[in-house]
């Protein structure tokens, strides 16, 4: 028969042809043939047709939809052993197994007896027709139910090599968008710099970042970096693929396992590359490494910004006080302030070859570290001794200039006699405390607290990076103390702020009356993520400091190096700032004035001078330009003062111009000290009157202690270039200096000024 037929002679043929009926089982027998896939769907409406004729049609689709099936399945089983095949080509490859069957029964060039032939071509591979297949029944069938896969079943490697991973990290606790490096800056970022640069530390902080970008597994894997093994459905479900036990593998698990690890060895290989630039930059650091050529800081040039000693320091210039004439103003009300840190920083300074930044200098911080031999109050429920003398002024700019000096000596406590502690400690563990040893300094540093502790004090150790965690909760377990500070390590960025916040709850929570409760910051200021300054820092912790808990802040390092921070944290929190260049500083502070440290006497303490217009022309102090109190605040019990420890002493100086030479009996002024007692659990003032008794006709023959205090007073003044010291001379101080040492003698601290006085006068002559 000719089987080439027009199409209307096939319509003719096929006009008045009955629906046949499959064999009974047909369907179901195909549907077993294809697992997990939806029902085979029914046959489309065909018109009746002669019985022999019909039962021809029905063993040609029936053979049809077997070869179909098969080549189904058989497609079907293929995808399940080929790795990176996703559900979706599943979905195409079962339409197209099925288009198969729909072109059998409807398309009379294959359906028919005479086109029999032509029916070997529906065993065409699914790949020759995927395309129009996909097309013609996209949407009509259901994604394939996803089914379980034993581990034995899981082919032992890829059929071909993965393709490259998306940058993203699928798993584990979270899904964590990896981000990439700047090519820009990468490229920049290979070194080698000069020792403190600005540069190196900009470069050490980009690397910081992308290490704390990687995933936490990647951050914490050490692990060589062979080629992983092929996944199985226990690696799968580690890896957060497979829920649980009973949960099946998806389709495309053993392909997204391989990309996943081989993710993972790149993420730790650039974990390897980034720590290696860290520690080179670090080696560089600690070694003070000089530049290699074509190594230059961000700002230009091979050495730190505008000829600077360190690069990245922040101080504040809070200005020069000027004199006052007393027909505007005759009081002068100030917060008392028994900090140091500036005297030690400006030591560093000099020590390492420089003269120190204008702004690093404040006066009354430099006066206020030096013992002058002032006695303690002799009765044991006064809280101060208050001691006024003056003298002609050695540098003062014309005739009837004096120097009055004002002495506040704390009364001194026994270390029995001090209440117990319970101190939190919160130590700076940012990739920045890794250098110049500032961390192992403050190992050695709590190390030597540690001998001093009684055994009824506590403490904690709470420690920040990126961010903060509790080391160590209160104990007096010394070998726990000793461990926990062992176990300092540097890591990650600066948030100070949720260090600093921990320790406070921590400590509102041991607080428990009749012992001191005190928060004790050991950092180098640098703050870099979550609120970076005092005020907004503080004010997450302002209500701990109102309820008792102290602040007390040391600072360590000096080339990124924050002073602003650190004085002002110390100054909002009640506490007392240090600063340790050294570790005969940190023993000054941690040991030989421990029970000063520790214990507070006087809570916001704050002065007030009043000088007598008809004696006093005009005035100025020297020093405390950022404590300034408003005059009708002085007996405001809730404006924020200082903090006095037991022992501690403060020394007041002013420049005054006198109507006249002083007369014995003349009242020149009144000193007048108000805080809150600790002994007696209110607010207390003390007065001190000044009378023209109390001054001596010239500077050589003033007590030590004046003499002394003027020459650090003008030291600090020349090395802050301010304008009262303009004509400064440097040899003079310095010639003084060696002079008066002698009335101190065994005093270490005299003697090293001595030779930091002649360092100044050699470095300002360059």
């Amino acid at each position: 028969m000719n089987s080439q037929r027009t199409e209307h002679e096939l319509k003719k043929l096929l006009a008045n042809t009955e629906r046949p009926t499959p064999p009974a089982g047909l369907a179901e027998s195909i549907k077993a043939e294809i697992p997990d896939l939806s029902t085979v769907p029914a046959l489309p409406e065909a018109p009746a047709a002669p019985a022999r004729r019909s039962r021809m049609r029905i063993y040609a689709l029936a053979a049809s939809a077997v070869v179909a099936a098969g080549a189904a399945f058989f497609v079907y089983r293929h995808q399940q052993m080929m790795p990176g095949t996703t559900e979706t080509v599943a979905v195409e490859v079962a339409a197209d197994s099925t288009s198969v069957a729909h072109q059998s029964a409807a398309a009379p060039t294959v359906a028919t007896p005479e086109a029999s032939p032509a029916g070997a071509e529906s065993m065409k591979t699914a790949e020759s027709m995927r395309a129009p297949a996909t097309a013609r029944v996209a949407g009509e069938l259901p994604a394939p139910k996803a089914k379980r896969v034993e581990p034995s079943a899981m082919p032992t490697a890829p059929a071909e090599p993965a393709p490259d991973p998306a940058p993203v990290w699928v798993g584990g606790e979270a899904d964590i968008t990896f981000r990439g490096g700047n090519p820009r800056t990468e490229a920049q970022d290979q070194g080698p710099f000069d020792g403190d640069s600005a540069q190196r530390e900009q470069v050490r902080r980009r690397l910081e970042r992308r290490l704390a970008d990687l995933p936490r597994g990647v951050q914490e894997s050490a692990s060589a970096p062979e080629p992983p093994p092929p996944p199985t459905v226990e690696s799968l479900r580690a890896l957060g693929y497979i829920d649980s036990e009973s949960a099946p593998v998806a389709e495309n698990s053993y392909a997204a396992g391989v990309a996943l690890q081989a993710e993972r060895s790149e993420l730790r290989e650039r974990r390897r590359d980034l720590q290696k630039r860290l520690e080179t930059l670090q080696t560089q650091g600690d070694a003070g490494a000089a530049p290699s050529p074509g190594a230059a800081p961000s700002t230009g040039g091979n050495a730190e910004p505008n000829d600077k000693p360190y690069g990245d320091v922040f101080f504040e210039d809070y200005g020069t006080n000027p004199f006052i004439d007393t027909e505007d103003d005759r009081l002068s009300t100030f917060a008392l302030d028994v900090d140091t840190a500036s005297y030690s920083v400006v030591r560093r300074f000099l020590n390492e070859g420089h003269m120190p930044e204008d702004d690093a200098v404040r006066v009354e911080e430099m006066i206020n570290y030096f013992d002058y031999g002032d006695a303690p109050p002799e009765e044991k429920d006064v809280d101060f001794a208050l001691h006024a003398e003056g003298a002609p002024s050695l540098y003062g700019e014309g005739e009837r200039y004096y120097l009055m000096r004002f002495h506040l000596r704390g009364r001194d406590l026994a270390d029995e006699d001090r209440k117990p502690a319970d101190l939190t400690f919160v130590v700076d563990v940012s990739g920045s405390m890794n250098r110049e040893n500032r961390l192992g300094l403050v190992r050695k540093a709590l190390g030597l607290l540690l001998d001093e502790l009684r055994p009824d004090d506590r403490v904690a150790l709470v420690v920040y990076g990126s961010q903060g965690r509790v080391l160590l909760e209160h104990t007096s377990d010394h070998e726990a103390i000793r461990s926990a500070i062992g176990n300092l390590v540097s890591e990650g960025s600066t948030n100070a702020e949720e260090g600093l916040r921990l320790a406070y709850e921590m400590a509102s929570r041991q607080g428990t009356p009749g012992r001191i409760n005190r928060v004790i910051l050991c950092s180098d200021g640098v703050a870099n993520v979550g609120r970076t300054g005092p005020d907004s820092i503080l004010e997450q912790i302002e209500r701990y400091a109102k309820n008792g808990v102290e602040l007390t802040t040391v600072g360590f390092g000096m080339g990124n190096y924050n002073d602003v921070l650190m004085e002002q944290l110390a100054n909002k929190g009640n506490g007392r700032y240090a600063y340790v260049d050294n570790l005969d500083e940190a023993r000054r502070i941690f040991v030989e004035n421990l029970t000063g440290t520790l214990e507070t006497i006087a809570a916001e303490a704050r002065t007030q001078v009043e000088w007598n217009p008809e004696l006093v022309t005009r005035y100025r102090l020297i020093g405390y330009e950022n404590r300034d109190v408003a005059d009708e605040r002085f007996r405001d019990d809730t404006v924020d003062a200082g903090e006095i420890g037991a022992g501690h002493k403060v020394t007041v100086l002013y420049e005054v111009k006198l109507a006249r030479p002083p007369r014995r009996n003349d009242r020149i002024g009144v000193l007048r000290l108000r805080y809150a007692s600790m002994q007696a659990g209110e607010f207390v003032e003390q007065e001190r009157p000044v009378f023209g008794r109390d001054f001596v006709n010239s500077w050589e023959t003033a007590s030590p202690a004046l003499r002394l205090t003027s020459l650090v007073a003008e030291f600090g003044e020349i090395l802050s270039e301010s304008y009262w010291a303009r004509n400064g001379d440097l040899d003079d101080v310095f010639r003084r200096t060696q002079q008066v040492s002698s009335d101190f003698a065994g005093d270490h601290d005299v003697a090293e000024l001595v030779g930091l006085v002649s360092s100044a006068a050699r470095l300002k002559e360059r």
